[in-house]
């Protein structure tokens, strides 16, 4: 009896020292596993990100590339900084003087094979949204610009995402000289603070900088009964999810503007770019590493033809039209 318990001792011992060894092993592996992870950083927009586009198709990129991806979205002018700063490969934006300062400072390099560093491949409308009774008469105004004279000149509540976004940008462009500033600029960083307000806190004034993302400014609108621009993409895709009664109380009032038009472009970062810490100042050189690889699997496959079916067939099913237009033009 005691031999035999001194037996099972044994067998009990060994059986815990193989299962001890088999965990390390299996650690081991998905150490390695995990360290040669092919992941691409992706720095892009609240509104592509917002439509749901990138989730649609990131199965697919894995599937066909063996890539995985990363993404921080933020508005542009957030998403552009993160690139500045190292962390991101390629940057997905819609602001094209923000693109080409990101090119002309040196941030941008042209993957092999396309034209230059912007590589532009779809499209979308910005839209303007507002109330249900249109209390400016947006809708009836001949041009985009017309309707934002309205809103203006009758004091109607408007929130402005206030975060140098692409939307942002777009936005100051189409207000009538001299409504954000004295100088009649309109400049994007020359907005008085003063118009900086929370329209709960401060109910007399009618243009509110938030500098907050798209789905809480449509959020906002909704509640206090504001007008607001905004992707197309973005509001279809809040309006028509779980979310959507946030922004019941608002509709599409003006679209497919020449002035609204929005365009979606690829950039690579630089590897020698000059970075800029958090602090403002440049980096080390070779402190920050860039795959370059795996911004080049992007880029291709982003512009790939199973990409572009995938593109044009999004919003189909859901919306009853594609979200997004496609373009070329942007290889050799």
């Amino acid at each position: 009896m005691k031999q035999n318990k001194k037996l099972l001792a044994l067998l009990l011992v060994l059986v815990i020292a193989f299962t001890s060894l088999a965990l390390v092993a299996c650690a081991d592996k998905k150490g390695d596993g995990d360290q040669s992870k092919k992941v691409v950083r992706i720095s892009t927009t609240t509104s592509v990100n917002d439509s749901g586009l990138m989730a649609y198709l990131q199965p697919y990129f894995k599937a066909d590339t063996g890539y995985d991806w990363e993404i921080a979205s933020a508005g542009t002018g957030a998403a552009i900084k993160a690139a500045q700063n190292g962390n991101a490969d390629v940057i997905l934006v819609h602001s094209k003087k923000s693109e080409e300062a990101f090119v002309s400072e040196g941030f941008a390099r042209v993957v092999d094979g396309y034209k230059s560093e912007r590589v532009s491949f779809m499209y979308n409308y910005f839209v303007l949204v507002g109330p249900n009774n249109d209390p400016a008469g947006v809708e009836s105004a001949a041009t985009v610009k017309t309707a934002f004279a309205n809103i203006k000149d009758g004091s109607h509540p408007f929130i402005s995402r206030g975060d140098k976004s692409g939307t942002h940008n777009k936005e100051v462009t189409l207000w009538p000289s001299g409504t954000l500033n004295k100088d009649g600029s309109n400049d994007i960083n020359d907005i008085p603070a003063a118009i900086r307000n929370d329209p709960k806190k401060n109910p007399t004034g009618w243009y509110y900088s938030t500098g907050l993302g798209m789905g809480a400014c449509l959020t906002m609108a909704n509640e206090t009964n504001a007008y607001v621009l905004t992707d197309k993409a973005t509001f279809l895709s809040f309006k028509n999810n779980p979310d959507g009664d946030k922004i019941r109380n608002l509709k599409i009032l003006k679209e497919s503007d020449n002035d609204l038009k929005n365009t979606y472009s690829m950039l690579a970062v630089n590897p020698n770019a000059p970075f800029i810490g958090l602090d403002g100042k440049a980096l080390p050189e070779g402190q920050v590493k860039i795959d370059t690889t795996a911004a080049d699997v992007f880029v291709k496959w982003m512009t790939s033809e199973h990409a572009k079916a995938l593109i044009a067939f999004y919003g189909e099913t859901k919306y009853g039209g594609s979200l997004f237009t496609l373009m070329g033009g942007y290889l050799k």
